[in-house]
């Protein structure tokens, strides 16, 4: 079993049939979480709930459905985490406010800090933004899926 983080744009691209990783989050998702697959953990930090469930998303009945329904057989089977960014956010609020010297947003800065943790609160990092974690992946010796990633090249 892995423990797999994943990021705001994965989410997206699950719920949002426009996107344009809409297809491959679902092959990703259905590989690495559905019924028939191994039982690896999804690994959702507040932040990007926050990000993901914006009011576009609540405004559309359809993602809202599929996520309850989603998120409830992950939930029920103990397949879901809900990780809590309360350890991080004063500190990438700061860095966020004073330093500038790389365009990240606050979630994402969270994100690079829960990677780097030497708790090791996952196993992989999923995002289709590869670029904002590759040296934070590997300072943090996270493996980084992104949307060219087979999970099937990893032996998950």
């Amino acid at each position: 079993m892995a423990r797999i983080c994943v990021d705001a744009c994965f989410l997206i691209g699950l719920y949002d049939r426009d996107d344009q990783y809409h297809g491959v989050a679902i092959r990703q998702f259905e590989y690495l979480f559905s019924e028939k697959a191994e039982r690896n953990q999804l690994i959702a930090p507040w932040p990007i709930l926050y990000e993901c469930l914006g009011s576009r998303h609540a405004r559309d009945p359809r993602k809202l459905v599929l996520f309850n329904q989603r998120w409830t057989s992950l939930y029920g089977s103990a397949q879901l985490e809900l990780l809590d960014d309360f350890p991080f956010r004063e500190k990438c609020l700061a860095e966020y406010l004073g330093e500038q010297s790389r365009p990240l947003s606050l979630a994402d800065r969270v994100l690079r800090a829960m990677i780097e943790d030497q708790q090791r609160f996952f196993d992989i990092f999923l995002t289709y933004n590869a670029g904002d974690f590759t040296d934070a992946c590997e300072r943090g010796a996270i493996v980084l899926m992104n949307e060219h990633t087979s999970p099937e090249s990893y032996g998950i």
